[in-house]
């Protein structure tokens, strides 16, 4: 192989070899799952469980006492935990902004790519797959989502070693109904 086709295969190559390089290795360290509203919903499991040395998952289920119709908004948080010092032990600061999605309109379109990143990586892992309402759903839940899996999903996404925390609060008709908090570091990045 030679010329452009060689050119190619090195071009490739090097891609591969710094895509490696610059992937980001992560693990699930606490989820947290609260039901605001017990008339809406409780929690019937929430947890992160150890698979090997270097995998792990985290599966959560709330049972559905009532339909959620429509206006299904939730409010999403990434934080990093900020250094410590001898006045406070840790303290979560925001790593990007705070965005708000309206879960009804956003399953018609996939019209917000940050939502629509965090939505892969529960693909395959989740009920919370189709267009509103949600009134036949007796749970709303995501199962076995490991830590291997939403790595290879983040691959060349730039985040520092560290700690960090995606707080999530799920709300209908202007209410918080769940508070939803993920946990995780970044080992290598």
């Amino acid at each position: 192989m030679g010329g452009a086709g060689g050119k190619l295969l090195g071009l490739l190559l090097c891609l591969l070899f710094l895509t490696e390089l610059h992937g980001v290795f992560m693990r699930f360290t606490n989820v947290t799952c609260e039901s605001k509203d017990l008339s809406m919903s409780i929690v019937e499991y929430c947890a992160v469980t150890t698979l090997s040395k270097n995998k792990n998952s985290i599966s959560l289920r709330y049972a559905m006492l009532k339909p959620m119709f429509t206006n299904i908004e939730i409010y999403f948080q990434l934080m990093t935990r900020g250094s410590e010092s001898i006045h406070a032990a840790s303290n979560w600061q925001p790593f990007l902004h705070t965005m708000k999605l309206d879960l009804c309109r956003f399953w018609k379109n996939h019209h917000n790519h940050l939502a629509r990143m965090v939505f892969e990586f529960i693909d395959g892992h989740t009920n919370m797959n189709h267009t509103c309402p949600y009134t036949k759903e007796k749970y709303i839940s995501i199962d076995d989502l490991t830590n291997t899996e939403v790595s290879a999903k983040i691959r060349g996404v730039p985040m520092p070693k560290g700690f960090y925390a995606l707080f999530t609060t799920w709300s209908t008709e202007n209410i918080t109904r769940v508070v939803t908090n993920f946990y995780f570091e970044v080992i290598s990045p």
